[in-house]
């Protein structure tokens, strides 16, 4: 290769030499993995709001609130980190290390303590 594949540059060195720095080779791979990051920030973004939300109901002392009010906040129900499941068959969805629980039979969430 005789040209950077960043800049265009005619390169100097060794032969299989493909960018002409650091400053090059780092540009060209995240333009390259621009769009497959993209999902991903969107969903981590989903995560961090309902994380948040989740902590600051928890320091709030909130335990019990309706389904409602939690989508009213921007709480999306649809991401989630992990699953736990308890003896009495709840199960517990966490955003990182909060979690709440969708009361069986009600429009309920119970919020509980952060792991």
């Amino acid at each position: 290769m005789e040209y950077c594949l960043d800049c265009g540059l005619k390169l100097e060195g060794r032969v299989d030499k493909k960018f002409c720095g650091d400053d090059c080779r780092t540009h060209y791979h995240n333009v390259l993995n621009k769009n497959s990051n993209v999902a991903l920030r969107e969903i981590n973004s989903i995560l961090k709001r309902n994380s948040s939300i989740l902590k600051k109901l928890s320091e709030g002392k909130v335990t019990k609130l309706t389904r409602n009010s939690l989508s009213a906040s921007g709480f999306n129900f649809d991401f989630f980190t992990h699953q736990e499941y308890a003896s009495n068959g709840d199960v517990y969805n966490y955003c990182y290390q909060y979690g709440y629980s969708l009361l069986k039979g009600t429009n309920e969430v119970r919020i509980c303590s952060p792991l």
